[in-house]
């Protein structure tokens, strides 16, 4: 039996480790983007920003004709997804600190 606590105790001594490295790793790699991956992933940013926006106006444009309960739900629910997605790309770009205007351009 203590053998089978030993090796229990190896294991999760060499898998918290690993996954303490492998944090290190990641943790090095994100803080050496350069300016260009930088700029790229902003650009990626405010794309995602101004299409979640057109998605959320298509929803409600959807909402607007549909007729049947059933599709009506289905809008709200759209509606509701689109307008999170978009509030989180926004406070994304807020942490990021990127400012955007009503009309989407970069303040």
């Amino acid at each position: 039996m203590n053998i089978n606590i030993q090796k229990n105790l190896n294991i999760r001594f060499l898998k918290d480790a690993l996954l303490a490295k492998l944090s290190g790793l990641l943790m090095k790699a994100k803080s050496e983007l350069t300016e260009d991956e930088e700029f790229n992933e902003v650009e990626e940013l405010l794309k995602c920003i101004k299409d979640a926006k057109k998605e959320w106006i298509n929803a409600n444009a959807n909402f607007e004709h549909a007729v049947e309960n059933e599709i009506i739900d289905f809008y709200t629910y759209e509606i509701k997804a689109y307008q999170l997605r978009y509030e989180y790309l926004l406070k994304k770009a807020k942490e990021k600190g990127i400012k955007i205007n009503e009309s989407g351009i970069i303040i």
